[in-house]
């Protein structure tokens, strides 16, 4: 028998689907009773739910009967629910759910406020398995005909595909901080408009601060060799200008606070701006050249001192290079010799 086939049920009316196997349901089966008898606060709870775009749901009555719209029921796959499943008990419509969303539905019922929550992970039932899915919503209380609250109005939207995308963002920049750290880089970001400069712990102490300081642009710039701090001050104004395309690359020298030991260092920026060619975003890192200065240093001494050797020793002394015996070296005593002057090398 069909018991919503009497009259007083134009509240049924429409809804789409979910409309439909409301209206299609032996309600006199079930704890509600048939429904032209339901109470007028169910009646206008269910008829802002069935016709809204918007996911929702309602548990309503001791046994928490369940109802949701066709905008929720799309989120649920190809096969969604069973038809069956409006009119049927909270507990026995979402088992997989109920140990997370049974709580919820307590506190609202209790107090008769409503909850909300985030990118909550709750198990759902979707393509005939259940899923991790995450889902941002809120509960509300919906009041009988003396204002006690008697049914949970549900509001949501899932958020999976935004959470993992997060989740992604998150891992990327652990692999990239990884990454850094690895290279022995030090890492900075300043906001021009704020002032605000932050840095990676690196880089933090070579300025002689602990991890937790925050670093000043004038302390980092103060930090320097004093030689070098109208240089690098004015390359990062120009770095600042967008006529200079934004770009940094400059070594300089930080003598430590406290240790006064001295670090080469050479620093790779890059500012952005905004449409209206104002810098927002001044970030970049600074690698620690100091060792490779020295070796570059001792090479080049060591050359010096090789090539004076060479020049000046009486004995004829000659360096060819390659297949082509391309003369790369030759002091004074072997040019005379060949009775050539220094044109003849390559």
């Amino acid at each position: 028998m069909n018991n919503t086939s009497g009259n007083n049920i134009a509240f049924l009316e429409g809804g789409g689907e979910m409309g439909k196997l409301i209206r299609q349901k032996d309600w006199d089966k079930t704890s509600l009773g048939a429904a032209q008898f339901w109470p007028q606060s169910l009646r206008t709870a269910l008829d802002i739910l069935l016709n809204s775009q918007f996911p929702m749901f309602l548990f309503w009555g001791k046994g928490l009967v369940f109802f949701y719209n066709d905008a929720f029921r799309s989120g649920l796959g190809r096969e969604g629910k069973r038809p069956s499943v409006p009119g049927m008990e909270g507990k026995d419509a979402w088992p997989e759910m109920w140990p997370t969303i049974k709580p919820l539905i307590d506190r609202v019922l209790i107090n008769a406020e409503a909850v909300r929550s985030e990118d909550q992970l709750i198990p759902t039932n979707r393509n005939g398995a259940i899923e991790d899915a995450c889902w941002t919503f809120s509960y509300s209380p919906v009041k009988d005909e003396t204002g006690k609250p008697t049914g949970v109005f549900v509001t949501c939207t899932e958020t999976t595909d935004k959470v993992l995308a997060y989740k992604k963002v998150e891992e990327n920049k652990s692999a990239f901080e990884f990454a850094l750290e690895a290279t022995e880089l030090g890492t900075w970001n300043y906001d021009p408009i704020s002032g605000r400069f932050s840095s990676n712990e690196r880089l933090k102490s070579w300025f002689g601060l602990s991890p937790n300081q925050e670093v000043e642009l004038s302390y980092a710039i103060n930090a320097m060799l004093k030689s070098d701090r109208e240089r690098v001050s004015e390359a990062i104004r120009k770095a600042l200008e967008f006529s200079s395309g934004g770009n940094y690359d400059i070594e300089y020298t930080i003598v430590h606070p406290i240790t006064k030991k001295e670090i080469l260092v050479h620093a790779k920026g890059k500012t952005w701006f905004n449409e209206q060619k104002i810098a927002y975003r001044f970030n970049g890192t600074l690698e620690d050249i100091t060792e490779k200065a020295m070796a570059t240093k001792k090479i080049r001494e060591s050359e010096e001192r090789y090539h004076h050797l060479i020049y000046s020793s009486p004995s004829a002394i000659g360096i060819l290079y390659g297949e082509d015996l391309v003369i790369t070296i030759a002091n004074d005593a072997i040019i005379k010799i060949w009775g050539k002057g220094k044109e003849i090398m390559g």
